[in-house]
């Protein structure tokens, strides 16, 4: 079943997003994609059907914005035809301290759609028992059994929810959950940047003078390997460097090793070896210690979440950040 669930899902899945106005419909996309103008689809208060595609350039994953139902005067089943008819899957957004869900539960009973609740507000419904009572009214009202997951997306402050929300999504839209959780770790990576920015330059500052970047680059790139770590809460011990090396391939770390032995014999050579030879030798350093950040950061996070990426995407990652990072050298 899973497996044909796989091969069913079309190359730009459709998530519809069901929900009542004011259920959290803009903040969960927000957190999904990072993206801080979600489109007029996710403005509140959306007066019809509307569609966000995302990344907005080359849609990936399609999210549908039904109206809030239940407002008053808003004949909702033109929009919930179509829905029904374009999306593969539903995730109901519902406030756990909103007991009128009649709504929404009504579409829920008559679907044939793969559902997930949704349940939203629970930095506002703190009390477990609350937010158990609150779940099963719900499953009451609907008459039927969905997978749920409870998540807090306050404006401002900590989400919370977002791995469960992948983990059950990955169920039966595996694409679509690849695709959102790319989307989280390069979130993260944005906050660590600097600091892989900051070792990169080290890297490349040390590998000017002949011979001492045999040392002083490994060193700093082994000093940012384990800043990382810290980061994302992983203890990187030798086994796991040796798994991390295994997942970038031999063929990336002979390259390293082998661009590094030439740049140093380069700066070697009279004069030029001391302008050009050096200048390229730092802008080299820098662009492969930028790399591997890149792509250690991918697998950290994975590894932080227990399911860390598999090599063809972290050699991506090594590869068009090595690119751009030896682009920006230039």
């Amino acid at each position: 079943m899973t497996e044909t669930q796989r091969n069913l899902e079309p190359a730009v899945p459709v998530i519809w997003l069901l929900g009542k106005t004011g259920a959290g419909k803009t903040s969960l996309v927000r957190a999904l994609t990072g993206a801080g103008e979600v489109g007029n689809g996710f403005e509140p208060g959306t007066r019809g059907a509307a569609v966000h595609d995302f990344p907005p350039q080359a849609a990936a994953v399609r999210f549908l914005d039904t109206r809030g139902l239940g407002e008053t005067g808003y004949d909702a089943t033109p929009d919930l035809e179509r829905a029904g008819r374009t999306a593969q899957a539903i995730l109901a957004v519902i406030r756990l301290d909103d007991p009128v869900q009649a709504p929404v539960a009504e579409v829920l009973r008559d679907t044939n759609l793969p559902v997930l609740l949704v349940f939203t507000g629970a930095d506002l419904v703190t009390e477990p028992g609350a937010q158990v009572r609150a779940r099963a009214h719900v499953t009451s009202l609907i008459g039927r059994e969905f997978p749920s997951v409870t998540m807090a997306l306050p404006a401002d402050g900590l989400v919370v929810g977002i791995e469960a929300l992948l983990d059950a999504l990955d169920s039966f839209m595996p694409r679509a959950a690849a695709i959102l959780r790319r989307a989280e770790e390069a979130r993260v990576f944005a906050k660590n940047r600097p600091l892989v920015l900051r070792y990169a330059a080290m890297a490349g500052a040390s590998d000017v003078v002949p011979l001492t970047g045999l040392a002083t680059v490994p060193a700093a790139q082994g000093a940012m390997l384990h800043a990382l770590a810290r980061k994302y809460d992983v203890e990187l011990t030798p086994a796991r460097m040796g798994l991390l090396a295994s997942a970038l391939g031999t063929g990336a770390l002979v390259r390293m090793a082998t661009g590094m032995a030439l740049r140093q014999g380069a700066k070697l050579i009279p004069v030029f070896g001391q302008t050009l030879g050096a200048a390229a030798a730092a802008g080299t350093s820098f662009a492969t210690t930028y790399a591997l950040g890149r792509a250690a950061s991918a697998w950290l996070h994975g590894l932080s979440r227990g399911a860390a990426p598999d090599s063809a995407t972290l050699r991506s990652l090594y590869d068009q950040a090595l690119k751009g990072a030896k682009h920006a050298a230039d």
